[in-house]
């Protein structure tokens, strides 16, 4: 096949927008081994489509830039620069296995409440049960006190 045939079959187009089979696309690199000028015309296409996709673009507002970067929390160079100066972390991860031994880890407030939080209601349930057990006991000691074994009638049988 030669150079000007192959130009025109739309292989270099159909490679440079991924829509060629493996066998398209080895016989895209046997073409430009073979015709090294093939390269200035690989170049030329990947340019014309290009401009063809940006033709179409559209430029979006400047409130869809602010409204991602916000989302994002992006921030420039000076701005990061200057909050990393101002504000220590919030916590420090360390490698537990090279720790040196004076080093403490930190653990974040909310896990701390979380955790108070969590003893809290563990005492809560604690103090609960043994109020309902001794209350149970109490009702269980007026009954038998109430209808001894010899009064208690028979069962029917």
């Amino acid at each position: 096949m030669d150079l000007k045939t192959y130009i025109d079959s739309g292989a270099i187009e159909c490679c440079l927008l991924g829509l060629a089979t493996p066998d398209e696309e080895g016989q895209l690199d046997h073409m430009r081994r073979r015709y090294p000028e093939l390269e200035s015309e690989i170049s030329v296409v990947a340019f014309k489509l290009q401009q063809a996709a940006m033709a179409g673009g559209v430029t979006p507002p400047a409130q869809v830039w602010e409204y991602i970067s916000h989302k994002v929390q992006w921030e420039t160079g000076e701005k990061r620069r200057r909050r990393k100066r101002r504000e220590p972390p919030a916590y420090t991860v360390i490698n537990l296995q090279e720790a040196p031994r004076n080093q403490h880890m930190q653990v974040s407030i909310w896990w701390r409440c979380i955790f108070i939080g969590l003893c809290v209601l563990l005492i809560a349930l604690l103090a609960s049960s043994i109020y309902f057990y001794n209350k149970y006991q109490e009702l269980e000691n007026r009954l038998l006190h109430n209808y001894p074994a010899s009064t208690a009638p028979a069962s029917t049988k």
